[in-house]
């Protein structure tokens, strides 16, 4: 089987510092009909790196290009959507190992 190359994406901070990211995972919750995307953290910090931080953002699209959206992050209070992408989440990673 193939595997695809994940998409990498550079998210600026507030300061202007560029960080680059490997998309892990897309999901289309069913229950609330949004799409989220999972970001994992690449560069030479985090090749050796034992536990990585896992960053999940809505993925609000607003045009056909392929730069058309907005990552916009998720309540910290919206536990329901947690619960769920924690369900997601920890269903890929059992079926990685």
């Amino acid at each position: 089987m193939q595997q695809n190359e994940p998409t990498h994406y550079v998210i600026p901070d507030g300061e202007g510092n560029e960080f680059k990211f490997a998309e892990r995972l897309r999901y289309e919750s069913p229950r609330s009909s949004k799409t989220y995307i999972f970001l994992e953290p690449i560069g030479t910090e985090y090749e050796e790196a034992e536990e990585v931080d896992i960053f999940v953002y809505e993925l609000e699209e607003y045009g056909d290009g392929d730069d058309d959206f907005n990552l916009v992050p998720i309540a910290e209070d919206d536990t329901e959507t947690w619960d769920e992408i924690e369900e997601v989440f920890n269903t890929l990673e059992d079926e990685l190992d």
